[in-house]
């Protein structure tokens, strides 16, 4: 539940919010639940803040430090979170369909079964990062580090992979329908049993990728 002194202190401006963090470096932010719609929060200090079934529609987020931020179930969709600092942050069910991520730092972060769909993700750092059972139709991965990713069972259909690093990525049981996977680097990446149909792998490294068939590419 919403610690009722911390909600006032956000919704009183980021910098009053910095402010307080500073002084306060012991206490973590107790935001669970909280209405931040639409709120202007950029360069807010929300390290390790429990943001968990938040609302934070449509909320400026951009360069916020969400570093192990818990947003569990929260609602992002829409958000801006442009070089937001989202590193082992907990995004479990969270949804962030039509968010903006370009560049945003979301190494080891834990998205097991989020919704992405629609989300622009494009040159992120999604290096370790469970994407497991996440929903990414349409996702915009343009040219992101997404080396060692988990997306085991996750849907991407006509997701933009183009040029995305997927190095020894877990993409089994992944549905790529109509994906494009243009220059991206596959290799030593787990593709069994993923659906390729009608991808686009044109000019993708795939050196010892194991393919859809179980077969290990030369």
């Amino acid at each position: 539940m919403v610690n009722a002194e911390h909600l006032d202190l956000i919704k009183q401006g980021v910098e009053v919010w910095n402010n307080w963090r500073a002084q306060n470096l012991l206490t973590r932010p107790d935001l669970e639940g909280a209405n931040l719609s639409g709120h202007i929060l950029e360069y807010a200090n929300l390290d390790q803040a429990n943001l968990a079934y938040s609302n934070l529609e449509g909320a400026d987020l951009r360069q916020a430090n969400l570093h192990k931020a818990s947003l569990k179930g929260a609602n992002l969709r829409m958000a801006d979170l442009i070089h937001a600092n989202l590193e082992t942050a907990h995004l479990e069910c969270a949804n962030l369909e039509g968010a903006d991520l370009y560049k945003t730092n979301l190494t080891q972060a834990k998205c097991h079964k989020a919704n992405l769909s629609k989300a622009i993700i494009r040159r992120a750092n999604l290096v370790g990062a469970n994407l497991k059972a996440t929903e990414n139709s349409l996702t915009d991965y343009f040219q992101a580090n997404m080396m060692r990713v988990n997306l085991y069972m996750a849907n991407a259909n006509q997701a933009n992979l183009e040029g995305a690093n997927l190095i020894e990525a877990n993409l089994g049981l992944a549905n790529f329908l109509e994906a494009n996977l243009r220059k991206a680097n596959l290799c030593r990446a787990n593709l069994y049993r993923a659906n390729l149909c009608r991808a686009n792998p044109y000019e993708a490294l795939l050196k010892g990728t194991t393919m859809p068939d179980g077969t290990i590419h030369e």
